[in-house]
């Protein structure tokens, strides 16, 4: 289990992957990104990731980019 904090993260596909965005986002979870939309014209998906697996989410195949949103997530 993680112990970092969550981040909102814009994850863009590549070009290449843009028609295959439904595979991309499974693959995304697999890696630990909560999905929160699927943006698929735009060809992005956006969610939440402890901060520690940010790598995990570039090292996904069809992954152009990620960025974080700037919003982070804290406990109350």
């Amino acid at each position: 289990m993680s112990t970092s904090s969550p981040v909102a993260v814009v994850v863009t596909l590549a070009e290449s992957h843009r028609g295959r965005l439904a595979e991309v986002a499974a693959s995304l979870e697999a890696a630990g990104l909560k999905v929160a939309r699927r943006l698929t014209t735009l060809g992005q998906i956006t969610g939440s990731v402890q901060r520690d697996r940010l790598a995990d989410l570039r090292q996904v195949t069809g992954v152009a980019d990620v960025e974080q949103s700037g919003d982070e997530y804290r406990a109350l």
